[in-house]
């Protein structure tokens, strides 16, 4: 702990102070944290009262013949109320032990299997006092401005935790930002989660990123009674009581991500997709070009090449063939007037007793 006079929001402290000062009070985690289902408080601030039960709508304590309690506790003496601050409470640490699944994926994950970084969008300050800042989630390009990324601290458990006061850092405030201290306030603490990564693809390495959002303009607060009792029976715990009003930062946990696996089926279904919008897309280009436009005739004329008649086409090679084989014998020659493509187009023009090449001259 730091010691009291060092601190400049205690009263024991001398030091120059932009909000109202309060005496200071050493706790630890049990007198100040409060956990809930998703989320924490950190306490900051606690007024605590001593009272004392004055009705309980028994007869034994009726007002004026009714029922009706003004009020029901009443402080015990007018010096029994007293508003404290924690002291060195944004050095006191966060735990965070989180866990991911996607049962239709079969993918899970736990924080000490996990590697998280915490994400620094504005402080650079915080990114300069951090040795381990990088400037992206993974690889070793330091930084000393932000934005970066800071490495958790870890239990041996392989678990994260980080600072109160480095939780508000990186979401830019401080305790002293405004009431923040006297007041509190809500944090909204989002993990991403993913598994897909540009270039490699899907990993069976999950990895996540806490995001700190401070609500502005909130405050959080609780009470929390502790029973002192009497000696008139089982129903007398309520005759005393200390109440503690508790100010504090409350962090929400909030999880979110992506996560994906390999899908053959899912491939085809996105291949048959993409081949059909391009298709489409053809078509639809083909159209506007060709019918729509007003260079539609030139565009036309670029698109399709007028070639030949498939016949002729086949006329003129055969007769090449032909005058080929007419200057290297009979045999080439008679092979190619036998042939289909002969016949086809010319039909039969073998004679008795002789050969006709038509278009080539040998008799």
């Amino acid at each position: 702990y730091d010691s009291l006079e060092s601190l400049p929001y205690c009263s024991q402290s001398s030091l120059p102070y932009s909000g109202t000062k309060y005496p200071c009070q050493y706790y630890e985690n049990v007198g100040l944290q409060q956990m809930f289902e998703s989320s924490i408080l950190v306490s900051t601030r606690i007024t605590t009262r001593a009272e004392t039960l004055v009705c309980n709508a028994s007869l034994a304590y009726d007002v004026e013949g009714t029922t009706t309690c003004p009020r029901v506790y009443n402080l015990t003496t007018p010096e029994s109320e007293l508003t404290r601050y924690a002291a060195s409470v944004e050095r006191f640490t966060v735990l965070f032990d989180t866990s991911v699944m996607a049962t239709t994926l079969n993918i899970y994950g736990d924080s000490n299997e996990m590697e998280g970084r915490l994400y620094v969008e504005k402080n650079s300050a915080l990114c300069e006092s951090d040795a381990t800042a990088t400037k992206y989630w993974s690889g070793n390009v330091f930084t000393n401005s932000a934005p970066c990324y800071i490495a958790p601290n870890k239990t041996s458990e392989n678990l994260d935790y980080f600072q109160l006061g480095a939780l508000m850092s990186a979401a830019n405030s401080d305790l002293d930002d405004g009431n923040n201290r006297y007041d509190g306030a809500t944090m909204v603490l989002q993990v991403t989660y993913t598994n897909m990564f540009s270039w490699t693809g899907v990993s069976n390495k999950i990895q996540y990123t806490y995001k700190p959002y401070l609500s502005s303009g909130t405050s959080f607060k609780m009470y929390e009674a502790v029973w002192q009792g009497g000696d008139e029976g089982p129903g007398s715990y309520r005759e005393k009581r200390t109440l503690l009003n508790k100010h504090g930062i409350k962090i929400d946990l909030v999880q979110s991500g992506d996560l994906g696996a390999f899908s053959f089926p899912q491939l085809l279904v996105s291949l048959t997709t993409s081949l059909t919008l391009l298709a489409m897309a053809t078509v639809v280009t083909d159209y506007v070009a060709l019918y729509l436009l007003p260079d539609k005739e030139i565009y036309n004329d670029c698109k399709y090449e007028v070639t030949d008649d498939k016949d002729e086409w086949h006329r003129k090679s055969l007769q090449k063939s032909m005058s080929a084989a007419a200057a290297g014998g009979d045999n080439d020659f008679d092979r190619l007037i036998d042939s289909e493509e002969h016949v086809a187009l010319y039909g039969d023009k073998r004679t008795k007793g002789g050969k006709v090449n038509s278009g080539v001259g040998k008799v």
